[in-house]
C-alpha cells in the first residue's frame, strides 16, 4: 500500500473510480481551484503517511471534503458535489475491497439546502444595511446574483423592465418593500457603496405538516381568534388551510371539528371565503397592521418598539396620546403603559391601560 502514497498513483485511483459519473470527472480536471487531488494528498500528509486501508480511504474522504466545504457555490449545488463523493467514495471502497461504514457521511454532513430568496430577506433584517457583496459573501454567491434576487424581491429596484409574475414561497406572492440608501467610502468622496436592509420582519415560513399536525395549528389559532379575538390568527389560518389538499381538509373537518361546532363554523368560514377566489398573498408586517385588533397592535407596537398614537377610553373619560411608546405593566392582567415618547422610559409620566380601553391605535 505504500505505492498509493504517490501523487501519481493516487490520481490513477481516484481516475479509475470516477467511472463514468462526468461530474466527477471534470472534478479531476478542474484547474480553477485547489484540486481536489491536491486536497487529498495534504490530508496523506497530516495522517502521517499510514500504509493502512482504512487510513488511505479517511485520506481521502478528508480531501474531498475540504473539497466539498471550501467550494464557493451555493447549498443546492453542493448537493450535487455531495452525491457525486458518495458515490465516487463507496467505489474507491470497493476497489480497495473495504468496508466504507458511512465513513464519508460522519465526515462531511450533508449540505443544507436554502432558498436564495428566503435567506437574502433574513439578512436584509439588518437595518445597517448589507451591501450586495457582503450580501454575497453571506449568502455564498456572487454580487450579481444578489443583485437580480433583490430586484426580483421588489421590483421598484429595477431601472427598466418589469417582473411578469411576483416571486412565490410556498405558494405566497411576496412584496416585500426593500430600503437602501447610497454611503459615500471615507477617504475617497468618488465612490459610494449602497447598502440594502428591510424595515419589516418577515420571516417566510413552509412547514412540512402532517393531517394532525396541521389539524392541532388550525384549532389553535381558532381559539386564539375567539378568546382574544385575534383577527391575525383567521388570516394565518387562511393561509394554512390554502395550501392543504382536498383530503387533508376533509380529514381535519372530520376529526377535529366534529367535536367543536365552534371550530367547525370557523373552518366553513375560512373556506367561504377562499371559494369567492379570495388572494392568498404574503403580508408584511405594515399590511398586517389593517386587520389586526386594537389589543394586538398594542402587542404589536410594544415588540416592535413602535412610537403609536393612541385613544384610551376609561370610566367615561378619553385620552389621547400623540407619540407613545408601550411598555408592559403585566400581560397576564393585559395592563400596559403607554408613555409619552419624549418622557420614555420614566413611567410616572405613564397612562396604565387594558388592551380592551384603546379605541384607536396607530
Amino acid at each position: 500500500m505504500a505505492s498509493f502514497f504517490n501523487i501519481e498513483i493516487i490520481l490513477q485511483l481516484l481516475n479509475e473510480t470516477a467511472g463514468d459519473d462526468p461530474l466527477a470527472v471534470s472534478i479531476l480536471h478542474d484547474d480553477n481551484r485547489i484540486s481536489l487531488i491536491y486536497r487529498v494528498k495534504q490530508a496523506f500528509e497530516e495522517n502521517g503517511m499510514s500504509t493502512s486501508k482504512q487510513d488511505l480511504l479517511a485520506s481521502v474522504t478528508g480531501g474531498m471534503a475540504d473539497y466539498l466545504q471550501s467550494y464557493p457555490a451555493p447549498a443546492f449545488y453542493k448537493q450535487k458535489l455531495w452525491d457525486c463523493f458518495v458515490a465516487w467514495h463507496h467505489r474507491i471502497a470497493v476497489r480497495l475491497e473495504i468496508d466504507d461504514g458511512g465513513l464519508f457521511e460522519d465526515e462531511m454532513p450533508r449540505p443544507c439546502v436554502k432558498d436564495l430568496g428566503v435567506e437574502l430577506i433574513k439578512a436584509l433584517h439588518d437595518e445597517n444595511g448589507k451591501t450586495t457583496t457582503t450580501l454575497g459573501a453571506e449568502l455564498q454567491v456572487g454580487s450579481k446574483t444578489i443583485q437580480n434576487e433583490l430586484r426580483a424581491l421588489d421590483p421598484k429596484l429595477r431601472t427598466k423592465g418589469k417582473r411578469e409574475r411576483p416571486l412565490r414561497i410556498a405558494g405566497q406572492e411576496m412584496h416585500p418593500q426593500i430600503q437602501y440608501r447610497d454611503v459615500t467610502q471615507a477617504g475617497n468622496p468618488h465612490i459610494t457603496e449602497r447598502f440594502f436592509w428591510m424595515t419589516e420582519r418577515l420571516h417566510p415560513i413552509a412547514l412540512q405538516l402532517n393531517t394532525q399536525e396541521a389539524g392541532t395549528l388550525l384549532l389553535a389559532l381558532y381559539r386564539m381568534n375567539t378568546e382574544e379575538d385575534s383577527a391575525l390568527s383567521r388570516e394565518m389560518a387562511m393561509d394554512i388551510w390554502a395550501q392543504l389538499s382536498v383530503p387533508g381538509r376533509d380529514r381535519i373537518e372530520q376529526v377535529f371539528a366534529a367535536q367543536d361546532r365552534g371550530f367547525k363554523e370557523f373552518i366553513e368560514d375560512i373556506r367561504a371565503e377562499l371559494d369567492d377566489s379570495r388572494l392568498i398573498t404574503f403580508h408584511t408586517e405594515e399590511q398586517r397592521r389593517g386587520i389586526m385588533s386594537n389589543r394586538e397592535l398594542v402587542m404589536e407596537a410594544f415588540k416592535g418598539a413602535r412610537t403609536v398614537y393612541i385613544r384610551i377610553k376609561q370610566g367615561g373619560v378619553t385620552k389621547s396620546i400623540e407619540n407613545a411608546r408601550i411598555v408592559m405593566a403585566d400581560g397576564a392582567a393585559d395592563l400596559w403603559y403607554a408613555i409619552p415618547s419624549d418622557k420614555y422610559p420614566d413611567r410616572t409620566s405613564a397612562t396604565v391601560f387594558r388592551g380592551d380601553e384603546v379605541s384607536v391605535i396607530r
